[in-house]
């Protein structure tokens, strides 16, 4: 009678499917983790420590461990997260490290010497930063499309549409703050909402991979999906 209890008690040890359903939703996890801090990140900034000339010059506010923090912890999310494509993987890596270096290499820092050149800390801060929307950007017009195969064909072509749109907004964006940054001042404004965009972008497109993803079904039901 006590081992029928302790059998009738027992939990029925999970299945494969359950298993892999589990994995799936830490990706989704990662991707609502990276929206958030896309779209967070500029809005913290500006609420707790008001408005600067462009995101870098937080670094030298009470804001650079948040600062410094939020880009790590992007640059880390990138890193780990395992592309569907090697093409992907490779852009989400460097987009991880380039996240990892625009907080380390601070505008302001001394120069650094690369064989000859002498370029300042503003300069690398900025191509680093340049190198990260890049990259995403890469990813949303040359690997964002992969999974699209997933959904019925009257729900690709929307999906299809904004990937595009995201990855010349990545382009423009942070073109435009370079250029800007050469023409104003350090007491204008307008870069830190034109980062600010680009950033918002930056997230919108994870929360819309997730929605793409969750409408695929393949978190929910993986075996069944791909037994089709």
């Amino acid at each position: 009678m006590t081992e029928q209890v302790l059998t009738e008690d027992r939990e029925a040890p999970i299945t494969e499917e359950e298993i892999l359903i589990r994995i799936l939703k830490t990706y989704s996890r990662i991707r609502i983790g990276a929206a958030l801090l896309g779209v967070l990140f500029p809005l913290v900034l500006l609420i707790v420590a008001g408005l600067e000339s462009s995101f870098s010059a937080y670094y030298h506010t009470e804001m650079r461990d948040v600062f410094v923090g939020s880009l790590c912890a992007v640059g880390v999310i990138l890193f780990l997260y395992k592309g569907v494509s090697d093409k992907e993987d490779i852009a989400l890596n460097l987009a991880g490290i380039f996240a990892v270096l625009v907080a380390l290499v601070p505008g302001s820092s001394p120069v650094i010497i690369l064989r000859g050149y002498s370029l300042t800390a503003d300069d690398w801060h900025t191509i680093f930063g340049t190198s990260f929307f890049l990259a995403i950007a890469f990813v949303c017009w040359f690997c964002a499309s992969d999974t699209l195969h997933l959904l019925d064909p009257s729900e690709q072509w929307l999906f299809k549409w904004l990937y595009r749109l995201f990855a010349v907004l990545m382009v423009a964006l942070p073109l435009l703050a370079v250029v800007l940054l050469y023409l104003f001042d350090e007491t204008n404004s307008i870069v830190f909402f034109v980062e600010l965009l680009a950033t918002w972008v930056f997230g919108a497109y994870w929360i819309v991979k997730t929605i793409e993803i969750g409408k695929s079904q393949i978190e929910e039901e993986p075996i069944a999906l791909l037994a089709r």
